[in-house]
């Protein structure tokens, strides 16, 4: 005999009836306790956590203020601080496990002196200053080294000198910090033992230190605990695009409306300013402008006309041309629904496809700017 869902076997095989356990009863072992406090217990709920403020201070630490040469080879050079800093780094976390998505670009001021003429060390001092460029550290180049740009000020000889220089021992301080950076993010470090986002370094200790750090890390509990609720409700969209066109095309693309009504092939309103709002595609997708960096970058309040009402996604979308006429579009919009107001869950997959089909293929197609 097959015992059912209330029956079981005993041990000589015949079947017993099997009664519900009363309630409180139950094996501990598979009771879950609704907890007050909504705390996402070892990290089981799907969570998203901007840690941008976290990588910048990190990427300071690990990248600025710091001696490359003093003295070897005549020549003394230093790693100031970084004065560039634009990008998006968050963690996603689940069943315990930590999943980074982060696209960087930073860029830091170097000096270094040549000293010494004869026996005496202090004359004939000569300097150079210049930057130190790192366009893109980011979650897809976590296994592979960065690309990094040194440039000088000024040319001449002294310049061109202390520039090797720091291009052959600068850039090998400069890719060990940004390796710690990529194993750090990958193992969850920004985020603490509650979930909350850790500041990069601990500050020097002071008086009543500890009662105020405790009250800041209560606050930071309390205000992540209501936004996970949230969380779970909203992915992140990374996309990356290659043109044949300079950045002014592909800004002009997205902010231009006789150009945008070109390749969307339908009514558009576009402002170009700081707060002004944009419509696409008929009304289906409207927007606000939040920042615009002409030629270099493009952020936007963003949403389908069926989401969920007021609610807006953040587009982020970072133009850089890697050789002349050879530009590369990342955007990264965060705050995506997981379903429209109807309980649709195909929005991510539409919203992707949007970029690629609706956008960036007809932009090729109308403009030219195939690959």
């Amino acid at each position: 005999t097959r015992a059912t869902g209330r029956e079981r076997e005993s041990d000589e095989g015949c079947v017993e009836p099997c009664t519900m356990a009363k309630l409180g009863q139950g094996d501990a072992r598979w009771i879950v306790d609704e907890r007050e406090d909504g705390t996402n217990v070892h990290g089981w709920h799907w969570a998203e956590k901007d840690v941008g403020g976290w990588a910048k201070e990190r990427l300071q630490e690990l990248l600025g203020d710091q001696e490359v040469l003093r003295g070897e080879g005549g020549c003394w050079l230093r790693i100031d601080q970084m004065h560039v800093f634009r990008g998006d780094a968050f963690i996603n976390q689940r069943k315990g496990k930590f999943i980074p998505g982060y696209e960087l670009e930073v860029a830091l001021q170097w000096t270094g002196e040549i000293k010494g003429r004869g026996d005496d060390p202090q004359t004939g001092v000569a300097t150079a200053s210049g930057e130190i460029k790192i366009p893109y550290i980011g979650d897809e180049n976590h296994d592979e080294d960065s690309e990094i740009q040194v440039t000088v000020y000024q040319n001449g000889p002294v310049e061109t000198r202390l520039r090797e220089a720091m291009l052959a021992k600068g850039i090998p301080v400069l890719q060990k910090g940004i390796r710690t950076f990529h194993q750090e993010m990958w193992s969850g470090k920004p985020i603490n033992a509650n979930g909350a986002v850790k500041k990069a370094a601990a500050p020097s200790p002071k008086k009543n230190e500890g009662q105020v750090e405790g009250e800041a890390q209560k606050n930071a509990n309390e205000l992540e605990r209501k936004k996970e609720e949230e969380a779970s409700e909203f992915r992140t969209i990374k996309l990356r695009e290659n043109f044949h066109a300079r950045p002014k095309d592909i800004y002009d693309a997205y902010l231009d409306e006789n150009r945008v009504k070109a390749f969307t092939q339908s009514n558009a309103s576009i402002s170009k300013e700081v707060g002004g709002e944009f419509s696409l595609f008929n009304g289906s997708i409207v927007g606000k402008q939040v920042e615009l960096v002409p030629c270099e970058r493009i952020v936007q309040k963003w949403r389908f006309s069926n989401w969920p009402q007021d609610h807006y996604s953040t587009v982020t979308i970072t133009i850089t041309e890697k050789e002349p006429g050879n530009t590369q579009l990342r955007l990264v919009q965060t705050e995506v629904p997981v379903a429209d107001q109807f309980g649709n869950e195909s929005v991510l997959e539409t919203t992707e496809r949007g970029w690629k089909e609706q956008v960036w293929n007809r932009i090729r197609a109308v403009f030219g700017y195939g690959i």
